[in-house]
């Protein structure tokens, strides 16, 4: 489960192996600068002493301003042979894959963004969606499993034309992302691939760096929001997850109409939707409940956010589970 799994997660050794990658990468840039251009080894030497100086003088109560300058021109000096030998600027500066805490995991006393990142990118690392998202993802989505034959007349496409549009709709939202940040909701009848394509969609972003929280109806909603909020339990996993809630790039909420209904889950449900669309992030929900059920489950309330702020994936035909076993 994913509240006991993150406990176990140590925030700070991944960030020490994060640090320890860096520190030794920008050794090996001085080197190969000093490797290069054999001056700038010279100009880093005398910087090192003229800093020592200054200190001194400072302490001292002396003028130190003609040691600054000193600095300043070799400074200068050395981002111009950079430059002329076909370095950035900033080849020799500090490397740090977070700028906004430089890889501490907090910052202004708080966790930064990405201690968070990194344990939920843990978690599905060590857990069995690491496993579901190698056999589930773009690459092995089969169209061959529905039907091409058009057996309901309700439908004027067959489950064949109507999973690839939904597959090409499901590629772009990844490559549109980062720009237009839009909510989904995949629902149909059991068996039908609902989860597979929520499945790609959640590979594809976190392989590209994005934020994603992946849970059940009933881990939200019964091993989650019933702890944090229903029994008060607020120990920092769980926390970290309710915050996580309302602030990860992308939410999937996977089987929704699952989870044993009540006033509380339908209050959340609105609560969730409502607060990440405000907040202009995504949200995926796959459910095998039609849009009727839905609105008679969830109200009305929630039904008309969804109607106005969801693109519809309907998945319809038969079960495809059959089809990928030959039974």
């Amino acid at each position: 489960m994913i509240i006991r799994d993150i406990e176990k997660i140590d925030i700070i050794s991944e960030l020490s192996k994060i640090r320890s990658a860096n520190e030794r990468e920008h050794k090996r840039r001085i080197q190969e600068v000093y490797d290069r251009i054999p001056e700038i080894k010279e100009i880093d030497e005398d910087i090192s002493s003229l800093f020592a100086r200054e200190a001194r003088a400072r302490i001292a109560g002396d003028d130190a301003s003609d040691i600054s300058e000193q600095i300043k021109d070799y400074s200068k000096r050395k981002t111009s042979l950079l430059i002329d030998n076909g370095f950035g600027r900033d080849y020799l500066e500090p490397i740090y894959t977070c700028p906004i805490c430089q890889d501490q995991g907090y910052a202004d006393g708080k966790m930064c963004s990405c201690a968070k990142s990194i344990r939920i990118t843990e978690l599905y690392k060590r857990s069995n969606l690491k496993n579901v998202f190698e056999r589930e993802n773009f690459s092995t989505f089969s169209l061959d499993v529905y039907s091409k034959d058009i057996k309901d007349s309700q439908y004027q496409v067959s489950p064949y034309q109507n999973a690839s549009t939904i597959l090409k709709k499901a590629k772009a939202y990844v490559e549109n992302f980062d720009n237009e940040h839009g909510n989904i909701l995949i629902y149909g009848g059991t068996g039908l691939g609902k989860t597979f394509i929520s499945n790609c969609i959640a590979k594809e972003l976190l392989d590209s760096a994005h934020s994603v929280l992946y849970l059940s109806a009933n881990e939200l909603f019964e091993q989650i929001l019933s702890r944090y909020i229903m029994k008060n339990d607020k120990n920092d996993a769980l926390l970290e997850i309710y915050e996580y809630l309302y602030s990860s790039d992308l939410l999937i909420i996977d089987d929704l109409g699952t989870e044993v209904l009540s006033s509380f889950v339908k209050s959340q449900l609105f609560e969730i939707i409502n607060k990440r669309m405000l907040s202009d992030l995504s949200t995926i929900i796959t459910t095998n409940l039609d849009l009727d059920t839905l609105e008679d489950r969830y109200t009305e309330r929630v039904m008309s956010r969804i109607a106005e702020n969801y693109v519809l994936y309907p998945l319809y035909g038969d079960d495809i589970r059959y089809a990928k076993t030959g039974k």
